[in-house]
């Protein structure tokens, strides 16, 4: 059975502002290996995919966090979290898409002229567009996981099988001895805690 997490005891349940300037200064302390924990659990997976989308390499998208990591150990301290800014997220961004554009300069700049080269630092439109949706993603996908400690592991496991597995109701309910008001109870509070997670992380 998955331990149950109070929603009160959680951080990830507060408001957005509060939870991620809490996190920020938590991991200025280097000694703070729960804080980094956190951290890399919800922004590593971004940082990697966002590369990825980009067009790089496996190998390239783990340089590319790497250098990220590396630029955030030495930026952070010195990181006003103004909102008025753009927060963290715009920060988180522009770090990261610098390192891609850099990177994918080194890349293709045997191969494309100047005017090229103008395109790819400039497109901002599109690589806006795809660090809302890796965001988004990856906060979705976090707070999925952060609902399922907050649940039962049969109603987790439920809500997984119907959403991910895509099983029908009654397979549900054959496979882990539930009826099928049990399992549509299960999808709903997975669902409400998501939602309620979402909007306190990604607003």
């Amino acid at each position: 059975m998955r331990q149950k997490i109070l929603a009160t005891a959680n951080p990830i349940l507060m408001n957005n502002d509060t939870t991620r300037a809490s996190l920020l200064i938590r991991i200025k302390d280097p000694r703070n290996t729960q804080a980094w924990a956190e951290f890399h659990d919800l922004y590593a997976p971004l940082l990697y995919r966002y590369a990825r989308a980009r067009g790089l390499s496996h190998e390239d998208a783990e340089d590319v966090r790497s250098k990220c990591y590396e630029a955030i150990v030495k930026q952070l301290p010195h990181f006003d979290y103004n909102l008025q800014k753009g927060g963290f997220k715009a920060w988180l961004r522009t770090l990261v898409n610098r390192r891609v554009v850099d990177l994918l300069r080194q890349r293709r700049d045997i191969f494309l002229d100047t005017h090229e080269l103008v395109q790819l630092a400039g497109d901002d439109a599109t690589a806006d567009q795809l660090w809302e949706e890796q965001w988004r993603q990856q906060h979705l996908r976090h707070c999925v996981q952060q609902a399922g400690l907050q649940v039962s592991e049969q109603s987790y496991q439920a809500f997984r099988m119907l959403v991910d597995e895509q099983c029908s109701v009654s397979e549900v309910c054959q496979r882990l001895g539930l009826n099928p008001n049990q399992v549509y109870k299960a999808k709903s509070q997975v669902l409400a805690l998501v939602r309620d997670l979402m909007q306190a992380t990604v607003s």
